[in-house]
């Protein structure tokens, strides 16, 4: 078969979502035909048995990879990218939604902008339920790599197709934890991002790592800093450096400002605080969160 895309699916205790997810990829309408790689990370729940029947009914479509001991998200995406046959690679969490129409619009505006390595679309903000709760939007357009770290990030992981033409040796300087910004911003690097103002995924809200309970997992904020950390070293141009400053310095103390709110980890809200202020100041509240931290925790801190 000519597969032109390989649809990329990873999923690891997902039995709630991941029947969801695998039919609204199925039903996609195109005029060319792909494959779904889903890689499965030795879940304990009944992912995998969804999986199989599902490879059973569709095994000239679905390609099942079954892990044996859990790998971890980063080694569990290198291995279903690494599978696929595909001109482009769709990537898609195992419990977010393609919507209609979807992978038919996203191969359209890639066969037709060479010079775009991604492209990405608007997401539908849905619960554990599937309700729409909001939006996640941008505006139409081509953008380089610039423009993704002051804007990083403007689009969802599940949103994206890019080529399949990228050798993985980057993979292979990835942190162990690294964050889907991290692989956008190492693909970027190949090409234009076009986005497409159009709400064609679905990507399922406070179900996934970013939230711990009621609380904010320590690796989101830690893999923006190793991000920017990293562009800080890269940066030449004085005018870029500058405004590169001041947005990471904005997301430092924006995460800081969310973790107190959620009685999230202290250390790591300390150390955002003295990042954002340390790599530039930009207003006084930054001062007063910097005082914050200087307090006794039990004074400041709502919970461990």
């Amino acid at each position: 078969m000519n597969i032109l895309v390989s649809v990329c699916i990873v999923t690891y205790n997902q039995e709630k979502f991941i029947e969801q997810t695998l039919k609204s990829v199925l039903t996609q309408d195109t005029n060319f035909q792909y494959e779904v790689i889903i890689g499965d990370d030795c879940s304990t729940d009944s992912t995998r048995k969804i999986v199989e029947a599902f490879f059973q009914k569709n095994q000239d479509i679905i390609v099942p990879v079954f892990h044996e001991k859990n790998i971890g998200p980063v080694e569990n995406i290198k291995a279903v990218y690494r599978k696929a046959k595909g001109k482009y690679i769709y990537h898609l969490d195992g419990d977010d939604l393609a919507l209609p129409n979807k992978l038919q619009r996203q191969f359209d505006i890639m066969e037709s902008n060479s010079d775009c390595s991604i492209c990405t679309h608007n997401m539908r903000y849905i619960d554990a339920e599937g309700n729409k709760v909001r939006e996640w939007t941008h505006q139409n357009g081509k953008f380089d790599l610039d423009y993704l770290y002051l804007h990083l990030p403007f689009f969802a992981h599940s949103s994206k197709m890019f080529r399949n033409d990228f050798t993985f040796d980057y993979f292979n300087d990835l942190h162990p934890k690294a964050l889907d910004i991290e692989i956008h911003i190492e693909q970027a690097r190949k090409g234009f991002i076009y986005h497409l103002n159009e709400e064609l995924g679905a990507y399922r809200v406070d179900v996934g790592i970013s939230i711990i309970g009621k609380k904010i997992n320590p690796i989101l904020p830690m893999g923006i800093m190793r991000a920017y950390d990293k562009k800080l070293v890269e940066e030449k141009d004085l005018d870029k450096l500058e405004k590169l400053r001041k947005t990471y310095s904005k997301y430092a103390l924006q995460y800081a400002r969310q973790f107190y709110k959620t009685g999230s980890d202290y250390d790591v809200y300390c150390l955002l605080v003295r990042k954002s202020l340390s790599v530039k100041f930009y207003t006084v509240r930054q001062v007063f969160f910097y005082i914050l931290s200087l307090l006794p925790k039990s004074i400041v801190w709502k919970s461990d």
